[in-house]
């Protein structure tokens, strides 16, 4: 199975060469049909639809078109249903599926997967849950994108919907929107964002380019730009196989969320019987991921600094640097950059803002981080607050504003484990190498978990990592995944 992957066409601002040339191309090979994941035209005007409807038929295979923000623009979505397709739909094979729907929120950049497009989601992937080959396709990223800017636009309901995807089997999902190539795996989905087909509008200087997805029992990514091919390819086979005897290297509990304060948002009982749990799961560190405290006032630091004296490292969150905090943390709490053993290297990162939520890592750390990746040390970990992958059950608003350049540059370096603490609900995925975990709310009234306020813990052994999930009340315990180490 062969398709192409093209993307953000923006009519009438195209360069006319590079549109002709990619029909050329995709013409005269042996490419089954294309998908164009949106932003067919650029203001969403009658016009520019005649003028992209016409220049699309000189392509001679059968074609799928989702929208793009700029397709929605100025009540664009309605000419789109009437001139081009439907918003959402299905193409099914003997033995594949695609499933293409509308993120678009109508005038606005931002884009969403409807609640009602949400359920048509999981009720078609049931109903084709027996296809070997599941692929869903719409216009917003699903995880943020290097060398695109600032983060602001990833889909709202991004978590859930990865979730969703990872559930059921879906083998591929293709974006655009962002005017970047980019191919990532996460855990068994492959991820894959288009550049910009033939609009002037590239990124970094880049050129216009589109991707070519070939599936059999690997999937091969080939981004084709003007004078240059880069190939990503991925095996299919999911592997499950883990050395039980494998040797245990060291221990991570995993801590965020205690909002320290003498108001009820503080559950002193969650908290006290949390660790009480910590201190019998003799842990080699403990790192608390951020928002120690509720408001960054003395009393709550005063607070914290008597009840947490259990050996700590810690990086703050937007909550403890806020008002009186920027002093007060570096008072109460000692801030490291790194932490080395013969087994372990950490890098400590601080990706808070004064009185903002939205994090930065910045390009100086990001310097930093490369001399990092270079420790000696059998195993890399980062620790920070905000979350660098979409969480479930939150509203994603890109918080970390240079998400997608610091997720690449971690796949890139391979770093094996990175400890956020945002958003009050647990998660953990893989991308690439590089196993990401972010901890719940440990002693906070305000989380998103079922399971209730909770801990991770991290267990590295020398082929796999186990990854588990401590509720702090009860202590019981839920797995979050086991992943080979490479």
């Amino acid at each position: 199975m062969k398709i192409a992957h093209i993307s953000d066409t923006h009519f009438p601002q195209i360069i006319k060469e590079s549109f002709d040339r990619t029909i050329e191309k995709i013409n005269n090979s042996d490419i089954e049909f294309v998908i164009h994941t949106g932003d067919l035209v650029d203001r969403g005007y009658l016009r520019e639809y005649e003028e992209a409807i016409q220049s699309f038929s000189k392509l001679k295979k059968p074609i799928i078109f989702v929208p793009g923000n700029h397709d929605g623009k100025n009540v664009g979505l309605k000419l789109f249903e009437n001139l081009i397709c439907p918003l959402n739909g299905v193409k099914e094979g003997k033995d594949y599926v695609v499933i293409y729907l509308n993120s678009v929120i109508p005038d606005m950049n931002e884009g969403r997967i409807s609640n009602s497009s949400f359920l048509w989601l999981k009720e078609t992937l049931r109903k084709h849950i027996d296809k070997e080959i599941k692929i869903v396709c719409f216009h917003h990223h699903l995880v943020p994108v290097p060398n695109t800017g600032r983060e602001r636009n990833v889909l709202f309901n991004s978590g859930d919907v990865l979730d969703l995807l990872l559930k059921y089997g879906v083998n591929l999902v293709l974006n655009g929107h962002k005017h970047y190539p980019n191919v990532y795996k996460l855990e068994d989905l492959i991820i894959v964002n288009a550049g910009t087909m033939c609009s002037v509008k590239t990124r970094l200087g880049d050129k216009n380019s589109f991707n070519i997805i070939e599936i059999d029992d690997k999937i091969k990514v080939k981004t084709l730009r003007l004078d240059e091919i880069r190939e990503r390819e991925y095996e299919r086979k999911k592997e499950r196989i883990y050395n039980v005897n494998s040797e245990k290297l060291f221990r991570i509990v995993q801590i965020a969320g205690t909002y320290m304060d003498d108001s009820d948002i503080f559950n002193k009982k969650m908290f006290l019987n949390a660790f009480k749990k910590i201190s019998t799961l003799n842990p080699d560190f403990v790192v608390h991921c951020g928002d120690i405290v509720n408001e960054g006032l003395n009393k709550n630091y005063t607070l914290a600094a008597k009840y947490l004296k259990t050996p700590i490292f810690f990086v703050p969150g937007p909550r403890d640097i806020n008002y009186l905090g920027y002093s007060l943390f570096s008072k109460y709490f000692d801030f490291i950059e790194t932490h080395a053993t013969k087994k372990i290297a950490f890098k400590f990162l601080n990706s808070s803002q004064y009185d903002s939520n939205i994090g930065v890592i910045g390009r100086g750390e990001l310097d930093r981080i490369k001399q990092f990746s270079r420790n000696p040390s059998e195993f890399k970990a980062i620790v920070l607050h905000h979350n660098l992958l979409p969480i479930e059950n939150t509203r994603e608003k890109g918080l970390l504003e240079d998400a997608g350049d610091i997720l690449y540059e971690l796949t890139r370096l391979k770093i094996d484990l990175v400890l956020t603490g945002h958003s009050s609900h647990p998660s953990a995925r893989k991308i690439e190498n590089t196993l990401v975990v972010n901890a719940n709310s440990l002693s906070c009234k305000r989380q998103r978990s079922l399971f209730g306020n909770s801990f991770n813990i991290i267990d590295v052994y020398k082929d796999f990592i186990y990854v588990s999930e401590i509720q702090s009340l009860s202590g019981s315990r839920h797995v979050l995944g086991i992943w080979k180490r490479v």
